[in-house]
């Protein structure tokens, strides 16, 4: 009977422990306009870069080192995120290693006010202060998506031991994808002490980066303050298995970045006064654009982000063109021998020139003549159909040349398929060369 009485009274304490509700937590922030934060990120990569050296495949060694500080200033919310921020890079600098090669890179002082919004789920960052050059706008935009770091949080209350699925939208964010393919992100809250809950953010996720795919397996931890309502703190790792793709080669990378995110005060300078600059809709053209400065001053010209700079010498300038991940055509920039003041190459030297491009068969011509130009520049355009080293292509030959005697040959190559999608935006590009360079805007 006794025996009895203690199986019972189990059953009864155990029942009671299993009907008692477990302690939750509220883990979700509400960005208000006018919130105000400071940032600070630490970046550290390694790994390979998988290059072909004639015939043969190499590996070359990578690693990188970057720091950003800033405050940031929240200018549009929507549903409780940030969708639009003006910050102030106290800090912007990175260091990249390939093989013995070292190049920093760093923000000039005067594109330090940057502006951060999404477009269609696509960050844009631009510079109140005129147009970035390509390595700029990789370090103001390539670093961890700080607007997005709410939404890694449940947005509801949660016990620990529970999970939640981050979306898609938070993924292609964090993981600086254009568009995602698959993922598998998860959320778990860890544990909680005083006012801090700990969480985790671990999984899978593939997506397209510049033309190439990209999969990702993630394991991130991060802390949010209980009384304030913010998340403070992540430290994000990776492992990235990246294809080679138009722009960019084939890599293995492990890269881990530390954030540490407070709440502060309106500085002076993200004050009203201060942001006058910062458009209200949609940046004009020239701050969305690239700039590309020949290191000799023999020309200069700005571009729309959709071409990628592959390479650039002494010698030529060579830009790829991506639309929504697909690559459309290649240009190359060549400075040619200048002439006379206030002459050029005629049309028939320069359909002769161009006749003799090595790996060239040119076999039928489609269009020759004088295309648009801008007030001060004479353009002339070839365009032929023929085999590049025994692939069908078609090329647009463009010779830009200014008073002075100054000249440029830009070739644009592409597949006839590509034609309608190229449309008319290398001629886009070739009428914003200036011959010589303009002076860098300050």
């Amino acid at each position: 009977m006794f025996a009895r009485r203690v199986f019972v009274a189990a059953a009864v304490l155990l029942a009671a422990a299993a009907a008692a509700p477990c302690q939750t937590y509220l883990l979700t922030e509400t960005v208000q306009t006018g919130d105000c934060f400071h940032l600070t990120l630490d970046m550290k990569l390694t790994g390979e870069i998988h290059v072909r050296k004639g015939d043969a495949a190499a590996k070359l060694k990578v690693t990188a080192i970057g720091s950003h500080e800033y405050p940031e200033r929240v200018l549009v919310v929507s549903d409780g995120v940030a969708q639009k921020t003006a910050r102030i890079y106290e800090t912007a600098k990175a260091v990249v290693t390939v093989g013995a090669d070292a190049t920093e890179r760093t923000l000039r002082p005067e594109r330090r006010l940057v502006v951060a919004q999404r477009d269609k789920e696509q960050l844009v960052v631009y510079s109140t202060g005129g147009a970035f050059t390509q390595e700029e706008l990789e370090l103001a935009h390539d670093h961890f998506d700080t607007l997005a770091l709410p939404g890694l949080l449940p947005g509801k209350a949660v016990a620990v031991g529970d999970t939640w699925k981050i979306t898609n939208s938070i993924t292609q964010a964090v993981c600086n994808f254009e568009g995602v393919t698959e993922q598998k992100l998860t959320g778990k809250l860890e544990s909680v002490k005083e006012d801090t809950a700990v969480f985790s953010i671990s999984g899978t996720a593939n997506g397209i980066d510049q033309g190439a795919m990209v999969k990702m397996v993630v394991a991130a931890t991060g802390k949010f303050d209980l009384k304030a309502k913010r998340l403070t703190s992540l430290e994000w790792k990776q492992n990235d298995d990246r294809e080679q793709g138009p722009v960019s080669p084939a890599s293995t990378v492990e890269a881990t970045t530390t954030v540490v995110r407070k709440v502060i005060d309106q500085p002076a300078s993200l004050s009203d006064v201060a942001l006058v600059s910062v458009p209200s809709e949609a940046p004009p053209t020239g701050l969305v654009q690239l700039d590309c400065h020949d290191a000799k001053g023999r020309f200069s010209f700005l571009y729309n982000r959709e071409w990628q700079i592959t390479s650039q010498t002494n010698d030529h300038v060579i830009l790829r063109l991506m639309d929504n991940g697909d690559f459309v055509a290649q240009a190359t920039v060549t400075p040619w021998t200048p002439a006379e003041k206030g002459m050029h190459l005629t049309p028939e030297a320069f359909r002769e020139a161009m006749d003799n491009t090595p790996g060239w068969s040119p076999e039928k011509e489609l269009q020759a003549g004088e295309a648009p130009a801008p007030e001060g520049r004479w353009i002339y355009r070839i365009s032929m159909v023929g085999k590049m080293d025994d692939v069908a292509v078609l090329q647009n030959f463009y010779l830009v040349a200014a008073p002075g005697g100054e000249q440029m040959v830009v070739a644009v190559t592409l597949t006839p398929k590509q034609a309608e999608k190229l449309g008319a935006r290398d001629l886009a590009l070739v009428g914003g060369i200036d011959l010589p360079a303009t002076v860098e805007k300050k």
